[in-house]
């Protein structure tokens, strides 16, 4: 619940302000967090459990978790937990990472996944973002001469950019694309004309801003579409995908707003013959009244196979911890309407996909996850199936 109210602050961040969206406040939990004795801060690297109940404070150092059998006694600063999916395996002796947090309720999952992490590419202080604020809501398009240009919310910035000659390393481009007061979460898309449209989301709605060099953009008149047009009470990542010559689908959902904590999110669609006005979709994709997979399910994004189906990557954070590990999910449908079946991707905690095709015929995701003592990172990966 912790790391979720963290992330849960960092993408309300991410959205900006303007003068036309809802003030946008602190997150606080509304579930208890257990007490954790006040002590002399720990060195980096070294975790801070609290005691179980009946045992006695812990000590700056001191690691509550005993060793497995046959194993030595743990040393300060040294964990025993299992490494995450997707992550690689703790070397004897290994100490956390600062920053990282991994609670005893944290699931251990041992289903299959479909996924593998490349890592982290980009982090504060990238873009000139402060240490500890986000970089996040990676969208990326490809340029006629083959290069990859990616664009993300830096924090009290803006919509950056960067190109990459492989989709993996890049280069920061000068300037700011949208300014921050203006949008957050953007997804690009490229226009049938050959211009490049950003849509972004500002809380109460869906607006847009159109390119001819996918540098400078403008703003384009009115709105894409409403929350309450969505009949949600805040609306969140449009992201698109043409189900047919002329007909494109955009798919969004439910906007984390303060006080509603993990869970609840779902996730609706629209349709388009102008890519400018969007009729909404009956019924939900995902989530809460969805025909099938009604577990929560926020920006989501989709992928179209050859023979026409759709793949929907979208983050799942539960209410409460369970079976199923928080992260990157996967869910396929025949026609982009009904998903009905649900794998877990393996990259723990991230969110904010996006998936591009690279020039080589390849895909790779972006996705992003939160960091405290670093703040919003975007990382990429691949996987087996999409």
């Amino acid at each position: 619940m912790r790391k979720y109210v963290v992330i849960l602050t960092f993408l309300l961040l991410a959205l900006g302000c303007n003068s036309d969206a809802e003030t946008v406040v602190p997150v606080t939990s509304t579930a208890p967090s257990p007490t954790i004795t006040e002590q002399t801060p720990l060195p980096p690297g070294q975790q801070k459990l609290p005691p179980l109940p009946g045992e006695p404070p812990i000590q700056p150092g001191q690691q509550n978790l005993p060793p497995l059998p046959g194993e030595p006694p743990m040393q300060p600063g040294q964990q025993n937990l299992p490494p995450l999916p997707g992550e690689p395996p703790i070397q004897p002796g290994q100490v956390m990472q600062p920053g990282q947090l991994i609670q005893p309720s944290d699931p251990v999952w041992d289903g299959p996944t479909i996924c593998i992490s490349h890592g982290v590419f980009y982090q504060p202080p990238a873009f000139g973002v402060a240490i500890g604020q986000p970089i996040a809501d990676p969208t990326a398009t490809i340029l006629d001469d083959g290069r990859i240009r990616l664009y993300a919310f830096a924090q009290e910035i803006g919509i950056v950019s960067a190109v990459s000659d492989n989709g993996r390393v890049f280069s920061e481009e000068s300037g700011v694309r949208i300014p921050g007061t203006e949008a957050g979460q953007p997804r690009v898309w490229r226009l049938p004309d050959g211009r490049w449209r950003m849509y972004v989301s500002k809380v109460k709605e869906i607006a847009s801003f159109t390119s001819d060099d996918g540098l400078n953009f403008i703003k384009d008149p009115g709105v894409r579409l409403t929350a309450q047009a969505a009949g949600l009470p805040a609306i969140s990542s449009p992201s698109i995908v043409e189900v047919e010559p002329g007909l494109w689908r955009m798919y969004y959902s439910t906007l984390a707003v303060p006080g509603t904590g993990p869970g609840g999110k779902r996730s609706g669609s629209a349709t388009s013959t102008d890519l400018l006005e969007w009729k909404v979709d009956p019924g939900w994709r995902l989530g809460e009244g969805a025909t099938y997979l009604t577990e929560s399910a926020e920006h989501p994004f989709p992928v179209v196979a050859p023979d026409g189906s759709v793949s929907l990557f979208y983050g799942k954070f539960q209410a409460s911890q369970g079976s199923a590990p928080d992260g990157l999910w996967r869910a396929t449908s025949v026609d982009g309407l009904t998903f009905t079946d649900e794998a877990y991707t393996g990259l723990y905690f991230g969110n904010d996909p996006e998936v591009l095709m690279l020039p080589n015929g390849e895909r790779i995701i972006y996705y992003g996850d939160f960091d405290p003592a670093i703040g919003g990172q975007l990382l990429s990966g691949t996987c087996t199936e999409w």
